[in-house]
């Protein structure tokens, strides 16, 4: 029985080890990917950021063209009001 135990434990002590091993591996494979991934998140946050920047410039420009032609603005969107009466035909 103590022979089964010792046995048990020294297994138990080999998996730990391989563990560690893996872990300490694992560590070192995400510190060094680790400035690749930061590098694809900056890339892409800066991609976003000029977008954004595109998008906000054209809004501007519309925004100008709106103020130079005030006289047209409000005027496209809303129908015309209807006639009061309809015309009466003449009569002969």
């Amino acid at each position: 029985m103590a022979e089964q135990s010792a046995d048990y434990l020294s297994r138990l002590q080999e998996y730990k080890q391989r563990l560690d091993d893996l872990m300490d591996e694992a560590r070192g494979q995400v510190e060094r990917q680790a400035p690749d991934a930061l590098d694809k998140m900056a890339t892409t946050a800066r991609t976003i950021a000029r977008r954004l920047d595109d998008m906000a410039s054209d809004v501007r420009q519309r925004a100008k063209e709106r103020e130079a032609a005030p006289e047209a603005a409000g005027t496209s969107d809303r129908a015309s009001d209807p006639p009061g009466e309809p015309p009466v035909p003449p009569v002969d």
